[in-house]
């Protein structure tokens, strides 16, 4: 039995459809998607729905939690007239607007993360401090964007790098099991000693990469990496 996990999709249907295809896909598999399925790519609202479908089990990523985000606040709009704090462009209100309540109800029911054994799935990153199965809200959420930490592990925002910070994967110490994650596109698979970064960047025009973990209780060594190139 072979546990398949996709790097972001961010639309990308047909390149997901033929991945799935070369990978021959059967009951027997378990595939999770590391989150970002929506936005950038031309297809955002049919992978959203294809995915829920399929039966595939998905992890938030940060653009998935705006979009339940977007809608609480907007349900809160109707009721009082505070106005929705986040800004959505005309591209983003067009897959709002056009998620069924259907795969909203599905988006709102996705967790932050997925373990099997000693393998878990998350969207952006992890610190050493947080144990995921006592992770209060905010830390739950900072799973979907980590990215930078500094000398003491303190999580930086986006352009807030110090000439000390460091990626959150090379000062993890593989407590919370082997993290397979996306969020950072890299050219390449990026493997660290506990973690596999596999977002490279099909919606960019680079690749779409599934891991294979042969064995969840040992994955650093019992894995295989299928991609396939971006069709545009």
């Amino acid at each position: 039995m072979r546990t398949i996990i996709y790097g972001d999709l961010h639309g990308c249907l047909d390149e997901f459809v033929a991945l799935r295809t070369e990978l021959n896909i059967t009951p027997d598999d378990t595939e999770i998607l590391v989150g970002d399925i929506l936005d950038r790519g031309s297809d955002s609202n049919k992978l959203l729905t294809f995915v829920r479908e399929n039966k595939i089990n998905l992890v938030l990523g940060n653009h998935e939690h705006k979009y339940i985000r977007y809608k609480k606040h907007d349900e809160i709009f109707k009721q009082t007239g505070k106005k929705n704090p986040i800004n959505f462009n005309d591209e983003k209100l067009q897959i709002y607007n056009n998620i069924s309540k259907e795969d909203m109800h599905y988006l709102e029911n996705v967790p932050f993360f997925i373990k099997i054994d000693n393998t878990t799935v998350l969207h952006g990153g992890i610190t050493n401090r947080i144990v995921l199965e006592d992770a209060n809200k905010k830390d739950l959420e900072s799973l979907t964007r980590i990215r930078k930490l500094d000398e003491n592990q303190n999580i930086l925002a986006l352009g807030q790098d110090t000439w000390n910070s460091r990626f959150w994967s090379e000062w993890y110490d593989g407590n919370q099991g082997v993290i397979v994650y996306g969020h950072e596109v890299f050219d390449k698979v990026k493997i660290d000693r506990y973690s596999f970064g596999i977002d490279t960047g099909c919606v960019y025009g680079n690749k779409l990469t599934a891991l294979i973990i042969h064995d969840t209780k040992d994955p650093m060594y019992n894995y295989d990496i299928v991609q396939i190139n971006a069709f545009t």
